[in-house]
C-alpha cells in the first residue's frame, strides 16, 4: 500500500504517530517526553543510573538551549542512540 497515509501509521505509512498526552511522569523532569513503552525500554538497555543522567542532560539542554526549543514538545525518543551525544555524555559524566 504504497502513498497510504493514516494517523495510526503516520504520513505516507511511515513511523507511528506517538500521543504526547500519554507520557511518563518523573520529578525534575518537565520537558523531555517519553511514552512508559521506551521508558521501559531505555532502563533495560542503559540501566536506571545512566538513563537518568541522561534524562537530566537532556531536560537541561531543552530548557537552556535555543537549539532545544525546536525540541521541546516533541517525543525525545530518538535522543538516547547508543552511540549518540546524550549517552555519550552521561557516560563521561561523573555528577549525577
Amino acid at each position: 500500500m504504497s502513498g497510504y497515509s493514516s494517523i495510526i501509521n503516520g504520513k505516507k505509512g511511515g513511523r507511528p504517530k506517538c500521543d504526547n498526552s500519554v507520557r511518563i511522569e518523573l520529578p525534575s523532569v518537565e520537558f523531555v517526553i517519553l511514552t512508559p513503552k521506551q521508558y521501559g525500554s531505555l532502563v533495560e538497555k542503559y540501566g536506571y543510573e545512566l538513563l537518568y543522567k541522561a534524562l537530566l542532560i537532556l531536560e537541561n539542554w531543552l530548557k537552556t538551549s535555543p537549539k532545544g526549543e525546536k525540541y521541546r514538545g516533541k517525543n525525545n525518543y530518538a535522543h538516547f542512540r547508543s552511540d549518540g551525544w546524550l549517552i555519550n555524555t552521561a557516560k563521561n559524566s561523573k555528577e549525577l
